[in-house]
C-alpha cells in the first residue's frame, strides 16, 4: 500500500500559488481605503482611479490564460509556476514602492499576472499527480487557500499599512518556489515528452513506492491514455470537435456562472455593501467575518467533494446562492421604501452574505477550477485551460470595474437581483449539461464525451 502523504505534499506546495493568488485577490480591501486616507506620493486617488486599482489584476489574470497555457505544454506544470516567482515578487515589490498611479497599476498588473497563471497551472498540476480517490479533495484545496490568502491579507490589513502588506505578500512567492522545488513534474506531462524513466519516478514519489515495478500499471494506464491523445494533433480549430468542444463548453460555462454569480462584486464591496444598508460594524471587522466564513465553508467543500459529488455540490451553492442574493435585493427595496427597516432588520445584509459566501465556497469556488484539470484532454489542456481562464477573468474585470456603475444606473436591488437570476439559471445548467466526475479516472471523465483515448479494465489499474 502507497502512502497519500507524497501526493498531499505536492498539491500543498502547488497550492501555495493560490494562496499567493488570495493576497492580490484582498489586497485593494484594506489598502484603497489607507491609500485614500493616509499620506501616499500617489497623490489624490479618485474613484476612478480606485477601481482601476481594483480591477486591473483581472486584465493582468485574463492576459496570463494564452501565455501560461502555451508555457504548461512547452516546459511543463512545475517549471512554469517555478518560472512564475520572480515576476510575483517584482510585482509586489512595485506596488509597495509605487511614486505614481502609473507604477501602481503596473504592479497590479504583474501580480495579476502571475496570480493568474496559478490558477491555471496549479490546478492541472494537482488534477494529474492524485489519485482519483482524493484528487477532488486535493483539487479543492487550491480554493482553500485562496480564500486562506483573502483572510489573511483582511486581517493583517487591519494592523499594518498597505505599503508592509505589499512587501509581507511579496514573501508569498519565495515560500512556494522553496517549496516547489523539492517535488516533482506531473508524470502525465514527462510521458508527454517522451521522458519515460522521468515519469516513472515521478510516479513513484507521488505514491509512495520504492520501486517501478510498484506503478508500472498505472503508468502504463496513462502512457496509453497519453499517447493516443498526441497522435491526434490538435489546433485551436479541432477544439471544434466534438468530444474536445463539449468538455471545453462545460468549462467555459462553469466559469461564465462562477463569475457572474457576483462574487467579486461582493467580496470587492463588502464593506460599501455594509455602509449601504446603514450597518455600523466596523469595516475591518466584517471584511474578517466573511474571510472567515470564506475558509470554513471550503473546508467543508474538501471534506464533501470526493464524498457528495461535485453536480451535487454545484446544484446546491447555485440555488442557495440564487436565494441569499435575492433576500439581499429585497432588503435593499424594502429599505428604499423605508428607511426605518434598517433597526428592524439590520442583520439581515450580514445573514445574506454569509450564506451567500457559504454556498459559493462550498459549490461554485472550488469545483469550477478543480474540474478543469479534469474534464480535459491531455493534448488539449493548455488550449481549452488558457480560453477558459481568460474567459473567467475577463468576466471578473467587467464585475469588478463596473458593478458601482451599473448599481448607480438600474438600482443596487436589480443587481442584486440579476445575479439571483444569473445563479437560477447556473442550476439548471449544471442539472442538464455538467457530469458526474467524482471518483472516475481522467480516462474514463474524457471517454464520456467519445473522446479516443484508452480505459483499461478496472483490474488491472493501479492499487492503492
Amino acid at each position: 500500500m502507497g502512502s497519500k502523504t507524497p501526493q498531499i505534499i505536492a498539491a500543498l506546495a502547488a497550492t501555495v500559488g493560490a494562496f499567493g493568488l488570495g493576497t492580490v485577490l484582498a489586497w485593494s480591501s484594506p489598502a484603497i481605503p489607507d491609500l485614500r486616507e493616509g499620506d501616499s506620493k500617489l497623490g489624490n486617488i479618485t474613484d476612478s482611479d480606485e477601481s482601476w486599482i481594483g480591477s486591473i489584476i483581472n486584465l493582468g489574470a485574463m492576459t496570463s490564460g494564452p501565455i501560461t497555457g502555451i508555457f504548461i505544454d512547452s516546459v511543463g506544470r512545475k517549471t512554469s509556476m517555478l518560472l512564475l516567482s520572480a515576476p510575483f515578487v517584482l510585482g509586489w515589490l512595485l506596488v509597495a514602492y509605487a511614486q505614481n498611479l502609473a507604477m501602481m497599476l503596473c504592479g497590479r498588473f504583474i501580480i495579476g499576472f502571475c496570480g493568474g497563471s496559478f490558477s491555471l497551472a496549479a490546478p492541472v498540476y494537482i488534477g494529474e499527480t492524485s489519485e482519483d480517490s482524493i484528487r477532488g479533495a486535493l483539487g479543492s484545496g487550491f480554493q482553500l487557500m485562496v480564500v486562506t490568502g483573502i483572510l489573511f491579507v483582511n486581517v493583517l490589513g487591519s494592523f499594518v499599512s498597505w505599503q508592509w502588506l505589499s512587501l509581507i505578500c511579496g514573501f508569498v512567492p519565495l515560500i512556494f518556489l522553496v517549496a516547489m522545488i523539492f517535488v516533482p513534474e506531473s508524470p502525465r506531462y514527462l510521458l508527454t515528452k517522451g521522458k519515460t524513466a522521468e515519469a516513472s519516478q515521478a510516479l513513484c514519489w507521488l505514491r509512495g513506492k520504492t520501486s517501478a515495478t510498484d506503478v508500472e500499471d498505472e503508468l502504463r494506464i496513462i502512457e496509453m491514455s497519453v499517447n493516443e491523445s498526441l497522435s491526434q494533433k490538435t489546433t485551436l480549430k479541432d477544439l471544434l470537435q466534438p468530444h474536445y468542444l463539449k468538455p471545453t463548453v462545460i468549462l467555459l460555462g462553469l466559469m461564465l456562472f462562477q463569475q457572474l454569480s457576483g462574487i467579486n462584486a461582493v467580496i470587492f464591496y463588502t464593506v460599501q455593501i455594509f455602509k449601504d444598508a446603514g450597518s455600523t460594524m466596523d469595516s475591518n471587522l466584517s471584511s474578517i467575518i466573511i474571510g472567515i466564513v470564506q475558509v470554513v465553508a471550503t473546508m467543508v467543500a474538501v471534506v464533501l467533494v470526493d464524498r457528495a459529488g461535485r453536480r451535487i455540490l454545484l446544484l446546491i451553492s447555485d440555488v442557495a446562492m440564487c436565494a441569499a442574493i435575492a433576500v439581499l435585493g429585497i432588503f435593499f427595496q424594502l429599505k428604499d421604501n423605508d428607511e426605518s427597516v434598517k433597526d428592524s432588520i439590520g442583520w439581515l445584509p450580514l445573514i445574506s452574505l454569509i450564506i451567500f459566501i457559504t454556498a459559493f465556497s462550498v459549490g461554485y469556488g472550488p469545483i469550477p477550477w478543480m474540474m478543469m484539470g479534469e474534464l480535459l484532454p491531455p493534448n488539449v489542456k493548455g488550449q481549452a485551460a488558457s480560453i477558459a481562464t481568460a474567459t473567467n477573468w475577463f468576466l471578473a474585470f467587467l464585475v469588478t470595474k463596473f458593478f458601482q456603475d451599473i448599481q448607480k444606473a438600474i438600482t443596487i436591488q436589480w443587481c442584486y437581483w440579476i445575479f439571483a437570476i444569473v445563479c437560477g439559471v447556473g442550476a439548471v445548467y449544471v442539472f442538464i449539461f455538467v457530469p458526474e466526475t467524482k471518483g472516475k479516472s481522467m480516462e474514463e471523465i474524457q471517454n464520456q464525451f467519445g473522446a479516443p483515448v484508452y480505459v483499461e479494465n478496472e483490474k488491472s489499474k493501479a492499487k492503492e
